[in-house]
Parts: C-alpha cells; sequence; structure tokens
C-alpha cells in the first residue's frame, strides 16, 4: 500500500509526536554512560583519516582500519598492529587515486570485506572492496555521471569508484596490489568537490547463504549538493540516475560484465546493465540527501533490516528504516516535515514512501544536561548494541553526530514501531568515558572541536570507534553487538551445511576415539547422554 499524506496529515502526526514544524524535540538524558577503551593507533601521519573499521569474518580475530591517506591497517584482537593490509597510495596501484584526505570522501574511505571471505574455494574468497576518490576525468568514463542532469547542483566534478581486491595468497595479512579489479566509477557534478558523493559500502551480516540478499553490496549516493536550503532536486526521484538513492549490486565479476544486479531490485529487468531504458536498475530505495553510513538490525523475524544514517538539511538529521522500494522523500520532504512542493514523488508499482523513525534537529546537548547549542551537525551510524550486564539495556541503536561528537542510542522495538506508525522513536543522548575517566563529552575529553567518530565491529560482536581527527581506536567496553561471525552448529558435525544421517556417522567416529569434541553435555566424560545431547542439536537444527 502506497502511503500518500497530504500537508494536513503529516502536520496532525507531528503534532501528534511533539514535533514542530522544523526542530524535533531534543534527545532525552540517558543513564548509560558510553565506555571507551584505548585500543590502537592507527597511523603516524597526522590526522590520516581514519574512517572505517571493518572485519574478515574468517574467525581470525582481526580488524582492519581504513585511512582517507590510502592505507589499510591491520590489528589482532589485542590490538596489536598487523601492518598495512593495503597501500593504495603506493605507486602503481590506482594510476589516478586522488590521495588527499582532509575531507570524509577523499582519498579511500570505506571498506567492505565479502561475506565469503573465509570460505575456501568460494568466488568471494579473500575479497575486499574498496570506495576510493579519483582524478578527474580519471583513467576511464564514469558508468553514471550527473553531469548531463537538468538539476544538477553545480559543475565541479568528483569521481569515485569501487575496486575489488583480493588477499595474497602467500600472506593472509597482506592485500596483493596486483588484484584490482574496478566494479562501478561514479561522477558527481556539485559547486565544489566534495559536495554530497558516496557513502559507507557494507554487505548484510545478517543474510545467510542462498537468500537474496547474502553477497549484494549496499552503496549509498548523496544527492550532490553540499550547501543548505531545499531546492529542486529532482533528479533525487528520478529512476535514470543514482544520486540520493541507495544501490544494490552483486559485485562479484558476471561473464563479460565487472557486476550484476539483483533480481529483486526494483527496476531489475534482467537485461543488460547501463541499457539505457531510463531505468537505473542498481536502484534498491532513493529519496535520499547524503546517507553516508549505513547499518543493519534484526527484525522479530531474525532478518537483517536496512538502517540508513541520512545527513540532514537544516532541520532534521534522520535514522531510516529502509526496504527495497522505499522511497524516503527528498525533497518533497525533509524528514518528517514538507520540503519543497515542486518536487514530483516517483513512486511507481511496489514503491512505498517512507519517513524517518527518529530524528533530531540541528539543537543538541552536548552532555546531558548541557545547554543545547546550534552548530553544524552531522549524523553518522551505527550499531544495534546491548549491554550484556544490564538487562534494562537491551537492542538499542548506538549512532553518534560526526561535528557535534554526541552519542546516542534509541530502542531497535521503538525504531520499528515508529517505522509502521509513521512517527518517530525518541532518542537519548550519553555521557562518555575514555579509559576510566570522568564521564562528559568527547570533545570536551579530548579539547578538540570535532572528533569524526565512526563506528566498526570485530568477529566477537565488540563495537569500535575509529576518529578521523586523532587517529585512535577506542573499543566500547560495556556494549557488544550480534553482528559478529557465524557461530558453528554443532548438530552439523561434517561441517557440509546441512543435517543428514552422516552427521550421526560423524558423531559416532568421534566418540568412538575419544574425541572431547564429542562431549556434547561439557560434563567432562564421554556417556549416553553425550548422543541425547547431539539428538536434541539435531532435531533442533541449526540457525
Amino acid at each position: 500500500m502506497l502511503h500518500r499524506r497530504t500537508i494536513s496529515a503529516v502536520a496532525a502526526t507531528l503534532i501528534a509526536n511533539g514535533l514542530a514544524m522544523g526542530q524535533a524535540p531534543d534527545p532525552l538524558p540517558s543513564t548509560k554512560v558510553l565506555e571507551l577503551r584505548t585500543f590502537a593507533s592507527v597511523s603516524t601521519i597526522d590526522r590520516s583519516g581514519a574512517i572505517d573499521l571493518d572485519h574478515p569474518r574468517d574467525g581470525s580475530g582481526r580488524v582492519f582500519v581504513s585511512t582517507n591517506e590510502g592505507k589499510i591497517f591491520g590489528f589482532d584482537s589485542d590490538g596489536n598492529s598487523l601492518g598495512v593490509y593495503l597501500d593504495i597510495v603506493a605507486a602503481g596501484v590506482l594510476g589516478d587515486f586522488r590521495d588527499i584526505y582532509r575531507l570524509s570522501t577523499n582519498g579511500l574511505s570505506y571498506t567492505a570485506f565479502h561475506p565469503d571471505y573465509g570460505v575456501p574455494g568460494s568466488d568471494g574468497e579473500g575479497k575486499i572492496y574498496t570506495m576510493t576518490m579519483r582524478r578527474n576525468p580519471g583513467s576511464r568514463p564514469a558508468d553514471y555521471s550527473g553531469a548531463a542532469l537538468p538539476t544538477r547542483p553545480g559543475d565541479t566534478s568528483a569521481l569515485y569508484a569501487i575496486t575489488e581486491w583480493t588477499v595474497d595468497a602467500s600472506d593472509p595479512d597482506r592485500i596483493d596490489p596486483t588484484t584490482a579489479r574496478e566494479v562501478i566509477r561514479f561522477q558527481f557534478s556539485g559547486r565544489v568537490t566534495d559536495s554530497h558523493s558516496v557513502g559507507q559500502i557494507a554487505f548484510n551480516p545478517y543474510a545467510q547463504p542462498g537468500e537474496a540478499d547474502y553477497g549484494v553490496l549496499y552503496i549509498p549516493l548523496g544527492d550532490m549538493n553540499n550547501g543548505s536550503g531545499n531546492p529542486n532536486w529532482q533528479h533525487v526521484q528520478d529512476r535514470d540516475n543514482p544520486f540520493g538513492k541507495i544501490l544494490r549490486i552483486n559485485p562479484l565479476q558476471s561473464g563479460g560484465d565487472a557486476y550484476s544486479v539483483p533480481s529483486d531490485n526494483i527496476y531489475a529487468d534482467g537485461g543488460p546493465l547501463l541499457d539505457d531504458d531510463g531505468n537505473t536498475e542498481e536502484i534498491a530505495a532513493w529519496g535520499f540527501r547524503n546517507p553516508q553510513n549505513l547499518g543493519f538490525m534484526r527484525d522479530d523475524s531474525g532478518r537483517g533490516r536496512l538502517l540508513v544514517f541520512d545527513i540532514g538539511n537544516e532541520d532534521f538529521e534522520e535514522v531510516n528504516i529502509v526496504d527495497i522500494g522505499d522511497n524516503h522523500g527528498w525533497t518533497r520532504y525533509d524528514g518528517p516535515n514538507d520540503g519543497n512542493l515542486d518536487t514530483e514523488l516517483r513512486l511507481p508499482a511496489g514503491s512505498t514512501l517512507e519517513f524517518p523513525a527518529a530524528v533530531y534537529d540541528h539543537e543538541i546537548p552536548n552532555t546531558p544536561g548541557a545547554m543545547p547549542t546550534a552548530e553544524a551537525t552531522a549524523i553518522v551510524g551505527g550499531y544495534p548494541v546491548s549491554d550484556p550486564a544490564d538487562p534494562a539495556f537491551g537492542q538499542q541503536v548506538l549512532f553518534s553526530d560526526l561535528a557535534r561528537g554526541a552519542f546516542f542510542h534509541v530502542g531497535v522495538d521503538d525504531l520499528f514501531a515508529a517505522d509502521a506508525s509513521d512517527t518517530q522513536a525518541n532518542v537519548f543522548v550519553m555521557n562518555v568515558s575514555i579509559d576510566g575517566g570522568t564521564p562528559g563529552g568527547i570533545n570536551d575529553i579530548l579539547g578538540l572541536d570535532r572528533v569524526d567518530p565512526r563506528f566498526g565491529a570485530d568477529g566477537s560482536g565488540r563495537v569500535f570507534i575509529v576518529s578521523r581527527q586523532v587517529d585512535t581506536v577506542w573499543v566500547v567496553e560495556n556494549l557488544i553487538s550480534d553482528q559478529g561471525e557465524p557461530q558453528p552448529c554443532y548438530a552439523d558435525c561434517d561441517g557440509d551445511g546441512s543435517l543428514t544421517i552422516f552427521d550421526f556417522l560423524c558423531f559416532q567416529n568421534a566418540f568412538d576415539t575419544g574425541s572431547p569434541e564429542a562431549d556434547c553435555d561439557e560434563d567432562g566424560s564421554l556417556t549416553i547422554f553425550d548422543f541425547l545431547c547431539f539428538q536434541n542439536a539435531f532435531d533442533t537444527g541449526c540457525p
């Protein structure tokens, strides 16, 4: 069903939720302190631009931090340096790489490990994807360009490309720089080169092999305008371009194509890519301003749902729950309010107009109890987290603000309820402590005007925060995410991904040989109760 709103209906919803036109309620003070511990230092270059942290889901416990300077640094689970995993800026690696790093989307920005990175023999084995800025006009034309759009925001162009790399066969802590394979390239046309452009590329960590979302890369692209105001950027609502959209592709080589489009994308037609039929087949959702960061959280069925943290205009910063086919309204709508009335919404069959599930405005307290101050504001996210030691603090989405350094949380259930009712959930703002110090605002603790935090996680679910301003990685001590590596299924004894009679034979062999793996009930001895335990595990099945 299409959710079409009249102006009066929008206003009624805003009043019901305490939203004045152009303003959201202040975030409520949280009882939870975000406890950070220094984990590692990223680089010897001052403010090299640490921007992303990810892990390869291969059981190694390693994490990798990408920096705008063009390097990815590796660390073991204790924060010990594993050296430079990939050096893009090195001569001959990417000939048109633009190695400047003072702004978020310059140089190297975001990375994503293929979910089959650690699966031997798979097409995705050892593969990682990077988003990089390129010199204009670059080594080849862009697959998509905003330069010819009638509502392009400006004439200054910037190029970005997603590249696939493969790990060195002889060194798991190094990428083979000769394996670079470009997947897709975009040209943005704005007033300056840092106009709203690329965002965080990511795979759905909850998708399982065989599901439609498994191995599918999400790519957020901004509207190409970094200015204020609410112009009529009709291209964001049009299907003939990827700007102001969330794209969704399978990035693996597909015959003669550099990638393929999932068949459940809204405009997928099964024909050739870039076929000039007026539809951008890569589009999964649209109507965004500057969706620089993505996240995922589980719904009640266990399915991973996409979160888009959309950097707002003059009124709202947005947390959006996004499904394939969703239209989030920009520039016709600005958050849950009316925006530019001249922008025509595009709502084809199967498309739904959606509004943010949570918002905050540009007057926020740095810490609970502080006076609100209107300054530069930009949302960044984010992970669903819980505190194992605090039953009252469970399933909260953790996110932050780039410029202000404020940290927030909002309930997962509250987000789903708000999304279903076209309302906005309450947001809470947190104090921070570093290495056991006095809680407060992170900017004040570090003595900086801004910290530029970004989030990441490792295979055990530990949450990390990196800073572009101090080249420091912190691990969150009191909160964990469920986005760790998949746990092995005990009943799948032979490890073939299915439960059959051969798993019983495998368990029988382990029992007969006295293997500790057969001690299913973990009582230190092998008895008939271990057979009963295994039978129960088999009957229960695998997640």
